[in-house]
């Protein structure tokens, strides 16, 4: 690509923005002076600039993504070469005089059908695979096999069975390939175990034992999606090592949301994300990982390693464990005990420690099971990669403008357990000065003083009350929940809603009294989850009773259908949950909120003499002035938008629940299945 092509950035050498199709479509003289002969590896700012620089970290986050911008034009014109770089760099100070974003459309377009041709073509290797595997077997009664198939196949209609169910479809293959290989001679055996690389009694840990260096790492992750084809699991299969890419186009944001199996449009989203890409060996190789959260199914977590190439030491913090899988020398987990049965360790964080000692931090509304991660809405947000600081750096550098480090390291000292002790220092020793959202997060007790305002909606009113600006007709910009569960909220709206979640969300840095905005709740009626992909299999992720329901009916009244036809995931149960205020013209927002906190008294804390909690929860919070400069994000596609779209997971307008609708209630399934 030609920057003579492109038009001048307006903003010249105040631009702020990190977005890779915007550098792709306007030329910044400044910075491609800068990258001349720096289009590989480390970027080096000069200590004197040709132009006023008020944040060279900004400054080289910019570089960073220009640098991985012209590399991949170099790259795609490869054929002429040495003209490409002549004219990106020679005339570095001419004015463009067209526009390039249809040229940025195509070859977006068409790096979305080259992903899609080798997806189908990996796919298709994959079932002829998986073919000869059966053939295979062939000598098995059929009967048998028929009867295996049907139990790999049927889906467990509980929660905790579920997750377990990657576990058992896998022991299952396992056996079936024990009993045909015991009639099969040893030469036979021994020239099997050669080509896949694994004796005859593999079980996933052993395979996830073995991959430790890269030739294992193809002959393993082969082996798995072999197995987990056979046994009935359905595989998203993302070819590895592109994910850095997709990762830099979701700036300034990087919000995902995951890919529905079940939902083919979901597939080519520049923000809709698998489990596998997360790990992508594109972002480095990971050595250590942490991760807390609620359900966990160790068999299906490392599948998902698996899956991306990756091995791992592993600590695993949790609420409720769905597997009985015996456990790799180097996985380690820790059941959080939880101070009272009403409240659970529902928080779902990641924090990946690479090979350089760099960390990032993944904050998701999602459980570690199989489900969760197939046909239903997650949200999840990618730190950058943190780097390691310099050896002589002070206790408090590295820290981000939003202070997410120092939340951070409050949040993981509150457990209380030895085993965290490297990872509170691995985020001490990170430089977070890249990240731009806040940390808003729970944990259990009793919260006084200024303790009270590091946790729960006191923390949201908190970050809202210094840094969220509304324009004077504020009151006319509702306040939007979404959740997938709802607690006992008490008898009337004013018992909890109106006293404390609508006066946090309410806040602003205009301190003037003005009235509360309407309060409007995106919430799943019964008829939304009839339509979903979760009611083929009776499954769920919406544990709201209908005993708790009956005591506060009132709440229809402020209740939404689930509508997202926009983003393909309209049948896609949404276990994401979030919180924002939206413009009367539904145009533009002032902040985002991605959280694990449903909306109930458990996650967000209610004030008695203290601030009183009983959940773990985590989310991030998106504020403007720290992302794009400005005062909200737009939420609808523009002509021309200064700043990128921020992608909110449902329809707008908000449905109203018509009058023959219905909050959906987990006693719902057991109705169906009596029928």
């Amino acid at each position: 690509m030609n920057s003579t092509e492109k038009k001048r950035c307006p903003f010249m050498e105040k631009c702020y923005r990190k977005n890779p199709i915007h550098f792709g479509e306007m030329s910044h003289p400044h910075l491609e002076e800068l990258l001349v002969n720096q289009l590989d590896g480390t970027i080096e700012i000069p200590e004197v600039l040709q132009f006023a620089c008020d944040d060279r970290l900004q400054l080289l986050d910019q570089l960073k993504v220009l640098q991985m911008v012209l590399r991949k034009e170099k790259a795609k014109n490869k054929d002429s070469q040495s003209c490409v770089t002549s004219s990106l760099f020679s005339n570095i100070q001419s004015t463009a005089t067209s526009s390039i974003k249809e040229d940025m459309k195509e070859k977006i377009e068409k790096h979305k059908k080259i992903t899609e041709q080798r997806r189908q073509d990996k796919l298709k290797q994959m079932d002829a695979e998986a073919q000869a595997l059966s053939r295979a077997l062939a000598n098995k009664d059929k009967k048998d096999h028929e009867n295996l198939t049907s139990k790999t196949k049927k889906r467990s209609q509980e929660p905790s069975d579920t997750g377990s169910s990657v576990t058992k479809k896998m022991k299952q293959m396992s056996i079936e390939s024990n009993s045909h290989t015991k009639n099969t001679s040893d030469s036979q055996r021994s020239s099997r175990n050669s080509e896949q690389g694994t004796n005859p009694e593999t079980s996933i840990m052993d395979m996830y034992e073995a991959c430790d260096s890269e030739q294992s790492r193809k002959e393993v992750r082969k082996k798995a999606i072999q197995m987990m084809r056979q046994s009935g699991l359905s595989v998203s299969i993302v070819e590895p090592g592109e994910f850095a890419i997709k990762y830099a186009f979701s700036a300034p944001y990087h919000l995902f949301y995951s890919r529905v199996e079940n939902s083919k449009e979901t597939y080519n989203q520049q923000f809709s994300i698998t489990f596998p890409e997360i790990l992508d060996r594109s972002l480095g190789e990971i050595v250590n990982s942490l991760h807390l959260n609620f359900m966990v199914d160790v068999g299906w977590l490392c599948l998902q390693y698996l899956l991306a190439g990756q091995r791992t030491d592993m600590l695993i913090l949790y609420g409720d464990r769905v597997d009985h899988e015996k456990l790799s020398s180097n996985i380690s987990m820790i059941e959080v005990n939880m101070p009272t049965r009403f409240g659970c360790h529902h928080t779902k964080i990641m924090i990946l420690k690479y090979k350089d000692d760099g960390i990032r931090v993944v904050v998701s509304t999602a459980n570690l099971y199989s489900e969760d991660w197939e046909n239903r809405t997650q949200g999840l947000w990618i730190s950058p990669h943190l780097p390691l600081l310099p050896e002589s750096a002070n206790p408090n550098d590295g820290e981000s403008p939003t202070g997410f480090k120092k939340d951070l390291e409050h949040y993981l000292n509150k457990y209380r357990q030895s085993a965290l002790t490297q990872w509170i220092c691995a985020v001490r020793r990170a430089d977070f000065s890249s990240v731009n959202v806040f940390l808003v997060a729970s944990v259990p007790g009793n919260h006084k003083d200024n303790e009270s305002d590091f946790w729960g909606h006191k923390k949201l009113a908190y970050v809202l009350s210094r840094h969220a600006t509304l324009p004077p007709d504020a009151p006319q910009w509702p306040i939007v929940a979404q959740s997938s569960s709802i607690g006992s909220l008490g008898p009337n709206f004013e018992s909890w809603l109106s006293k404390d979640i609508i006066p946090c969300m309410s806040r602003e840095t205009n301190k003037g009294l003005k009235s509360h905005p309407h309060f409007q709740f995106i919430y799943p009626s019964t008829e939304n989850y009839k339509q979903s992909f979760d009611c083929r299999n009776l499954s769920c992720c919406l544990p709201y009773s209908a005993q708790v329901h009956a005591k506060q009916q009132w709440i229809e009244s402020y209740l939404y259908q689930w509508k997202a036809t926009r983003t393909g995931r309209d049948r896609a149960m949404p276990h994401v949950k979030s919180y924002t205020r939206i413009s009367p013209d539904f145009k533009s927002i002032p902040w985002f909120a991605l959280t694990s906190a449903n909306l109930s008294k458990a996650a967000w804390g209610i004030q008695r003499n203290n601030h009183y909690i009983m959940s773990y929860e985590a989310g991030v919070v998106f504020i403007p002035k720290f992302i794009t400069r400005t005062t909200t994000f737009p939420i609808e596609e523009e002509e021309d938008p200064a700043v990128p779209i921020f992608p909110i997971p449902y329809d707008l307008p908000l449905r109203r629940y018509e009058s023959k609708d219905s909050p959906f209630v987990c006693e719902f399934l057991n109705s169906v299945r009596r029928t």
